[in-house]
């Protein structure tokens, strides 16, 4: 793909890696420290985070300002954060940042070193720079704090045990229900999930359920579901709430017993190693899933279940991975589209009559591979293609404006028919059907934000739009 270095006239951004770190870590009970002028968090709690009305998280901003930049005094930020831990008592601190920090090469690592030696906090340094999507971000802070929290010599152990022995015990979690149904199911952790790609309307609920019907337990969820719509039932044992609990709810399990949703969700995910695979539900989890992979030999699985026979691919590629240990991809190149024949990293459709599906990666490759295996009639005999943005560059409008223009109906957030009015996309008659993305409008049509990780999904009735 071409480096997009042009100004973008006719689409927006989507959101930065600093609101993908803070959006990760939002759920363990740490506290979050963008480096960064003040305001810069604003846009994070405004526009990014869903949870930040209802729930608190300790998110905060360094303030830097010109004179502590120009002088390069990180003893400003070591001392504000050091009193904050004192006074918070968070159980971490993440430590991101912004455009500034990275034009003056501050030393994430160092900082963070200086900082654990005065408090005693475990510090996580995440080298953001403000420049890369939320991708990067999550993807960064995930890993950080598996490198940190998570012992990979527990899957050589649960895999040496056997599954039936692989449960945690009430030693672990101290109020996990009784183990014995657990016994014997295979275990599974759903990596990736934040609501910058699923809101918090019940599709991380919904996504634990498919998995949970299937004859599979839910180790862990990174790291997003422990509150109202989203929070799971006590069979994961991730959290406390029922699905669509009330904060009140939550508030009143957490005090019965004794342990808060934040860290039932750390504990979970220190265990995250007893487990049989990973399943990569957003191309934010494929550095964590790595990470795994590369420390212990977890295989893990990317797809999401959209539809029923999106539905049923994904968990028989859950299935076979569990039996052989290979890690797979629940659509091929040809099923999901024209992505696979396209020399453009990002994607691209090939024919002038078919459905492009923009979006993150993931939910584009799995969402054109539920399309596509639809009977002809109900597509219309039209091709669905996947088209995302690349991490680093997003989408070039030039690549976009000539993609749309080669398709006859564009699935993808609202605000991407801007692109429409772009001249490369002019003079062709085309089907936008919306399909909202927090990470790309934000909290404009959140409410407009189906429940699309379900069997139940009906795709036909999506395409009937147009």
């Amino acid at each position: 793909m071409k480096k997009d270095y042009q100004t973008h006239v006719f689409t927006m951004t989507y959101t930065a890696d600093v609101s993908g770190v803070c959006s990760a870590m939002y759920e363990l009970g740490g506290m979050s420290v963008l480096h960064d002028p003040s305001g810069c968090n604003s846009t994070y709690s405004t526009h990014d985070e869903p949870r930040w009305f209802d729930t608190d998280s300790l998110m905060y901003v360094s303030g830097l300002d010109e004179i502590t930049a120009v002088m390069g005094d990180d003893n400003v930020l070591i001392r504000d954060v050091v009193q904050a831990a004192h006074d918070l008592q968070p159980r971490f601190i993440t430590l991101c940042g912004a455009s500034i920090p990275h034009i003056i090469a501050f030393d994430f690592r160092g900082v963070a070193y200086l900082i654990e030696k005065e408090c005693g906090i475990p510090v996580l340094p995440v080298p953001t720079d403000g420049l890369k999507s939320y991708v990067s971000g999550v993807g960064l802070a995930l890993s950080a704090w598996l490198e940190r929290f998570a012992d990979p010599k527990e899957y050589r152990e649960y895999r040496a045990s056997g599954s039936e022995n692989g449960a945690l015990d009430d030693s672990s979690v101290s109020d996990l229900k009784e183990a014995d149904p657990e016994k014997g199911r295979p275990r599974i952790n759903i990596v990736g999930a934040t609501p910058l790609d699923f809101s918090v309307n019940g599709n991380i609920q919904s996504l634990k359920k498919c998995f949970e019907e299937a004859g599979y337990v839910v180790n862990c969820c990174m790291a997003m579901g422990t509150y109202g719509s989203d929070s799971t039932g006590e069979s994961t044992g991730a959290c406390i709430a029922e699905a669509g609990s009330t904060t009140a709810q939550t508030a009143a399990a957490e005090k019965n017993t004794g342990m808060s949703a934040r860290d039932r969700l750390f504990e979970r995910m220190q265990h995250a190693y007893r487990a049989d695979v990973n399943v990569v539900v957003s191309s934010a989890g494929r550095k964590p899933a790595g990470l795994m992979k590369k420390k212990s030999g977890m295989p893990f699985v990317e797809g999401l279940p959209i539809g029923a026979e999106q539905t049923k691919a994904l968990l028989d590629a859950v299935s076979e991975t569990i039996r052989d240990g290979i890690g797979r991809k629940a659509w091929s190149d040809s099923a999901a589209g024209a992505a696979g024949q396209a020399s453009d990293a990002a994607g691209c459709p090939s024919t002038k009559d078919s459905i492009l599906v923009i979006g993150e990666e993931i939910f584009a490759k799995s969402f054109s591979n539920a399309i596509n295996m639809l009977p002809e009639t109900v597509r219309k005999g039209r091709t669905a293609s996947p088209m995302w943005p690349d991490v680093d560059e997003g989408i070039a409008e030039t690549d976009l404006a000539e993609a749309v223009r080669n398709s006859a109906v564009v699935i993808a957030d609202p605000l991407y028919r801007t692109i429409l009015q772009s001249p490369r996309a002019a003079g062709r008659t085309i089907q936008f059907i919306d399909f909202p993305h927090e990470a790309y409008s934000g909290r404009i049509y959140r409410e407009d934000i189906p429940v699309f990780c379900s069997a139940e999904f009906s795709i036909q009735q999506l395409l009937g739009k147009c």
